[in-house]
């Protein structure tokens, strides 16, 4: 019995140890770091520091806007800007210790146009 203790407990470190050696630890950034680092750089910068975003959701037009509205949306002589907003948890930090659960970054035509802190 105490040695099938004995080897559960090194089973159990050495599992812990190899987990803690493979899992990635995100950079956690002050809110003034963040927005001075990051604000209105590529897309390439943010792959390269943070890796890919947990979420990506992309912006579109519904299809009753103009309605919505009461003015005319079709700006066809116009290009279309892309726009797509990427969320990372848990890296931007408020207080010692604490992190916001998402920062929303919104990228129009592959740059960064606006930085969001949530706690919700």
């Amino acid at each position: 019995m105490f040695e099938n203790m004995k080897r559960l407990t090194v089973f159990f470190a050495l599992f812990t140890f190899i987990f803690s050696i493979q899992a990635e630890d995100k950079r956690v950034y002050s809110e003034n770091d963040f927005i001075n680092i990051y604000s209105g750089k590529p897309k390439a910068r943010f792959l390269k520091y943070l890796g890919e975003p947990d979420d990506k959701q992309i912006a579109i037009k519904p299809k009753d806007a103009s309605k919505v509205i009461s003015r005319p949306t079709d700006n066809k002589n116009k290009k279309k800007d892309k726009m797509e907003m990427w969320y990372y948890n848990h890296v931007v930090e408020y207080s010692p210790g604490k992190t916001y659960l998402k920062t929303e970054i919104t990228f129009i035509n592959d740059r960064c146009r606006s930085i969001s802190f949530f706690n919700q």
